[in-house]
């Protein structure tokens, strides 16, 4: 993954999520204020944990996630809120459903598309915020724009 590139170090932390937290190692990025972490659920999806953080996470800390891009291994899964669609010039983009979560009530799909300042397309009959063309030199920039944006708009239900 091109964030990769990025990170100034491999942290072990928990991750928690709605009924649990995974034990995993993030990968921090000083130069972005984010911290990651991917994993491949063979025959299903990607799982793309992101957090916003301005400064490295203490080891073994429990993380809150900011919003999850999980796109499936093949195919497009409505179960899933992360996709890749194509072009037709052939780029390859990385798109959002736009359900996020967040513990509160009222925070999810509705929440994000009438307050997301970001791109939105219909792509084979669904909406979806456009993250960014993964070819792109501002791929990496465009990743952590949109987690910025997904924390904003969570941060207006208080």
């Amino acid at each position: 993954m091109r964030l990769e590139k990025h990170c100034d170090k491999q942290i072990p932390v928990k991750v928690g999520y709605k009924g649990g937290y995974e034990e995993c190692s993030i990968r921090w990025s000083q130069d972005l204020g984010l911290w990651f972490y991917s994993e491949k659920i063979e025959g299903s999806r990607y799982w793309n944990a992101f957090g916003l953080s301005e400064v490295a996470p203490k080891q073994n800390s429990m993380l809150s996630i900011v919003c999850e891009i999980n796109p499936p291994v093949e195919g497009l899964d409505k179960r899933t809120q992360g996709a890749f669609a194509q072009d037709e010039h052939g780029h390859d983009w990385l798109v959002h459903r736009g359900k996020i979560g967040g513990g509160k009530p009222g925070i999810g799909r509705k929440l994000f598309f009438e307050n997301y300042q970001g791109e939105v397309r219909e792509v084979a009959g669904d909406r979806f915020a456009i993250i960014g063309d993964i070819s792109s030199p501002d791929f990496v920039e465009n990743v952590k724009n949109f987690v910025r944006e997904v924390n904003r708009i969570k941060n207006l239900v208080t």
